[in-house]
Order: structure tokens, then sequence, then C-alpha cells
């Protein structure tokens, strides 16, 4: 495809009539500037268009949702019951902030970045709702924060193991796995990407993908301001058969039962009756 031709951005004082009735919310002068820089390079790099298609549209979301699952199963197979429990708190939390996009959307009453500028380069379906906040960056940053947070080394250990310092006798440090660790920043990465795609593809200026960004963020840290109550809600399944939603299965421990059994006999009355018929 050929490049954005210049006369294509120097007409836009000539729509000035019908841009007035078009919201571009603040910074209106560096979400256009970037935008327009954005549709440009997109124009000049049409081998990524495929790619860069199927990620603003659905692949960045699914790759985000694979690695928040995968880190669900680092902490049910490490048996640490409340990384997963904030993780669900952080899955909820990104379902919340989805909720608060459509009430923040309709208020602010920002039009699509293609229907201010006609001539822009758009490589996904046009869709018919509000620009701002941009919702896939909801997907990214609530997804990703909630793993940052779940990081803690206090998430990693159960309460019981804090309390007799098991951790400290056997060496362990109560820092999260490494593999948690990379998860994170994986995640990182792909959220921050996904924004960026979201532009690129002509579908949100660069202020809505912040904004999507920082309301996901804000709505899980106010969330995982209750994590006491959840890890008192753990500590409470733990008994249950719900546990195992949260932590692996504990092995049953048939070594130390099968000693137990072959040294009954013994401390049996047989054995002393004997003994005293033997004499000394």
């Amino acid at each position: 495809m050929e490049p954005l031709a210049t006369s294509q951005i120097t007409r836009t004082p000539i729509m000035a009539p019908f841009l007035a009735d078009v919201r571009v919310l603040p910074p209106k002068g560096l979400n256009t500037s970037i935008y327009l820089d954005l549709n440009r390079f997109s124009r000049q790099t049409a081998w990524a268009h495929a790619f860069m298609h199927a990620y603003a549209l659905w692949l960045g979301p699914v790759l985000l949702a694979a690695v928040f699952v995968a880190m669900y199963a680092v902490a049910w197979w490490r048996r640490a019951p409340r990384a997963a429990a904030l993780l669900f708190v952080g899955g909820v939390g990104t379902l919340v902030a989805l909720g608060l996009n459509q009430i923040v959307g309709h208020a602010a009453k920002e039009l699509r970045p293609y229907d201010t500028y006609r001539h822009a380069l758009v490589l996904v379906g046009k869709a018919n709702d509000y620009s701002f906040p941009s919702d896939h960056s909801i997907i990214a940053g609530g997804l990703t924060l909630s793993l940052l947070l779940v990081l803690g080394g206090e998430a990693w250990r159960s309460r019981q193991k804090a309390a007799r310092g098991a951790d400290e006798e056997a060496g362990e440090s109560p820092r999260s796995p490494r593999l948690a660790r990379t998860l994170a920043a994986v995640n990182v990465v792909l959220g921050l990407f996904l924004c960026f795609a979201r532009v690129y593809v002509g579908a949100h200026y660069p202020g809505d993908v912040v904004a999507g960004y920082l309301l996901a963020s804000a709505v899980v840290l106010v969330l995982f301001l209750i994590r006491p109550l959840a890890y008192r809600l753990v500590d409470t399944v733990e008994p249950t058969v719900l546990a195992t939603l949260l932590r692996r299965p504990a092995p049953l421990a048939t070594g130390a039962i099968g000693a137990a059994t072959e040294a009954e006999p013994l401390i049996g009355p047989g054995l002393e009756a004997e003994r005293q018929r033997e004499g000394p």
C-alpha cells in the first residue's frame, strides 16, 4: 500500500466544520500526531499487516490469557493456594474494569480516530462503539498487573509454614518461583505490545490505550487491598475438598504408615512374654 500522502494530513483544516463535532480527548495534539505517525508507519510496513491484524484483534488477548492461566497452573502445582486466590482476585478485577470501561466510554463519547481521519489506514473492522478507553488495553493492564502483584513471597507459602518458619528450616526462599517471574515479564511485553498494536491498526488513539491500561491497573490495585480476606478464605477452604481448586493435592505418607505397621509387633505383649520365658 502507498504511504499516507502529506496532502491527506494538510487537508485536515478544510474538514474543520466536521471535526468541530468530533471529540478528541486531551492531549489532542499528542493523540493526533502520534496516531498519524503510526498510521504512516503502518502503511510502510505492509509485510506486518497480517500478524498485526491478528494480534490486535484476538491473538494478543489470547496470549495474555494463556500466560495468566499458566501462572495459575504454576501456583496450583507448587501448592501455593494464596497465589492462586490472588490470581482469581486479579481476574475478577479485570472483568470489573471491563464493565467500568463501558460507563467511562459513554461518558467521554470520543469517536474512533477513523471517524475523524477518514483517509487513515484501518487494518481491523470498524467498530460502532466509542474509542476511549480501549477495552483491549483493559485486558492487558488488568492481567499483567495481577501477575506482577502475585510475585510477592507472602503469596507463595501457606500460613502454617510461615508460622513454623518451615521455609527457613528447609532453606527455601520465600520469593516467588523463577518461572512465575518469567511469566510475569512475558505478560508485561505482551500487554504493552497489544496497546501498541491497537494504535498501529488504526483503531485507537494513544491516549485510549494508556487510559485503559491505567483504569484496569487501578481497579486491580483496589481489589488487591482485600487480600487479607482472600487469605482467610483460603485458610477456611484448605481442609475441604475445594482446596484442590487452589493447590495440587498433597501425596499420602504411605512410607510412614508402612513403617508404623511393621514396627507395631515389636512392642506387642507377645514378644514381652516370650522374653520372660527365655529368662536372662
